[in-house]
């Protein structure tokens, strides 16, 4: 797959395969149970930096688009993502795989 993006994306950092590259955190959700024994799962944050994905909290911004149309979009703290999602709902990264599990 064409990455169009790194902003919104993220990476699975594995210590047996390549590194993994996705453009929505959902994909990577998607596919984390397959590398999850032996790799680490990283996502760009909201303001440039990355973070690793169990570090994170999500969260739907108004108006927020991303590549494969999920809406998410990680941030540092809790009070980051709550502040930015129009109902106040904060994921953690067990929440997001497994809603994006539930939703193959």
């Amino acid at each position: 797959m064409l990455i169009s993006t790194e902003q919104g994306g993220g990476q699975i950092v594995s210590a047996d395969a390549e590194t993994r590259f996705y453009d929505d955190v959902a994909c990577l959700a998607a596919d984390w149970n397959t590398h999850r024994d032996h790799a680490t799962a990283y996502v760009r944050l909201g303001s440039g930096a990355w973070s690793e994905a169990k570090d994170a909290s999500f969260a739907r911004p108004a108006g927020t688009q991303t590549p494969m149309g999920s809406g998410l979009v990680a941030f540092a703290t809790i009070a980051e993502a709550r502040a930015t999602d129009a109902g106040g709902s904060v994921l953690g990264w067990t929440e997001i795989v497994a809603r994006t599990g539930a939703e193959r």
